[in-house]
């Protein structure tokens, strides 16, 4: 007969091995938990309406919130795709046409160059450095690798769709069952039931918090962007704000990504007045959104101070790709409760020694 020491150390090492089993083989699904957890966390409170609404009958409350997602997203990113590839047709024509007037995409891009070097050149001598050739062994390096990239991005593509639908399939379950998984969790965590409940709320808060901040400052960063772009008459500002809300998630540098190269654009093709306006408008007005709408939008539910919240999402996001931006922060919010709940019970162990 076994002691009932070896059983635990059996039973706890097998654990940890069948837990890293399974870690290796869920680990493609990790993306699709942790969107689906955002997702559930952010719509709860629609679900619960929908639930009321249908009387308390978990099943179908939870198909329709899931439904109501799928149209939430799929028709507006189906219309947005649409309007987009439009747009992107358009500059391409666009490009097209500038680049056959001016003797290809080559010669396009070397006026551009030279317009550029001569901007520069008032101040440095660059004479002795062949542009023209760099230009045109890179745009032949480049075709290559359009071509040679097709089928890496059907195949992203692919995965993006796949995982969409994987994403749903876990929403749907979690509406379902998710009350019955956090009350487990509540009981299995071995703290009070206050201190369960303040980190789990805690937690959901933040997540709630970091989607509405980063949405609401994507939305704000590319009308600003677009409405820049199409006063000083850039073709296809729909498609370039769409892009700069998009990379306004992008740490430190968000929305720049768009707007300034706009700007040297105009600056080095000699609309120098409208290049200047873009470059001020966004510095002053678009780089200043972040700071503005993020705080208002996030007050009262998270309490972090920005620098921190700044190193968790750098961090999140080199770890975890896009879905450390929302991971990174959650972190952060969890080692602040987790320090608070330790150090409120460490004042209650010490404080009857101290009178």
């Amino acid at each position: 007969m076994y002691s009932r020491r070896t059983t635990l150390w059996f039973l706890g090492i097998s654990l940890l091995v069948v837990l890293g089993l399974a870690i290796v083989v869920t680990r493609p699904f990790l993306y699709p938990v942790a969107a689906a957890t955002v997702l559930a966390v952010v719509f709860n409170p629609v679900h619960q309406r929908i639930l009321a609404w249908t009387k308390g009958r978990v099943g179908l409350a939870s198909l329709l919130s899931t439904l109501a997602l799928l149209f939430l997203f799929g028709i507006p990113i189906l219309i947005l795709i649409m309007v987009t590839a439009n747009e992107a047709v358009n500059a391409a024509q666009y490009l097209s046409r500038k680049s056959a007037s001016e003797g290809g995409l080559t010669g396009f891009l070397t006026g551009l160059a030279e317009s550029v070097l001569r901007f520069f050149g008032r101040w440095i001598d660059l004479s002795k450095y062949d542009f023209t050739s760099a230009i045109t062994s890179n745009v032949q390096k480049a075709g290559v690798w359009v071509v040679g990239s097709g089928a890496t991005i059907l195949g992203g593509l692919a995965r993006m769709v796949v995982n969409g639908l994987i994403t749903l399939i876990i929403v749907f379950f979690f509406f379902r069952d998710g009350k019955q998984w956090v009350r487990g969790a509540t009981n299995a965590i071995p703290l009070s039931h206050e201190q369960a409940e303040r980190l789990i709320n805690n937690i959901s808060d933040t997540i709630v918090a970091n989607v509405y901040g980063i949405l609401s400052v994507g939305v704000v960063q590319g009308v600003l962007t677009g409405v820049a772009l199409a006063i000083v008459g850039i073709s296809s500002p729909l498609l370039l704000g769409v892009g700069a809300g998009f990379a306004s998630v992008v740490p430190v540098v968000g929305a720049g990504l768009v707007w300034l190269p706009a700007a040297l654009y105009l600056i080095f093709s000699g609309a120098v007045w409208k290049g200047v306006f873009v470059l001020i408008w966004g510095t002053v007005v678009i780089s200043s959104a972040d700071n503005v709408v993020r705080p208002w939008v996030v007050s009262g539910r998270v309490e972090l101070h920005p620098l921190i919240l700044l190193f968790f999402i750098l961090g999140g996001v080199q770890a975890f790709g896009f879905m450390g931006l929302f991971i990174g922060p959650v972190i952060a919010s969890v080692l602040t409760v987790l320090f608070q709940m330790f150090r409120d019970d460490l004042s209650r162990e010490t404080g009857p020694q101290g009178v």
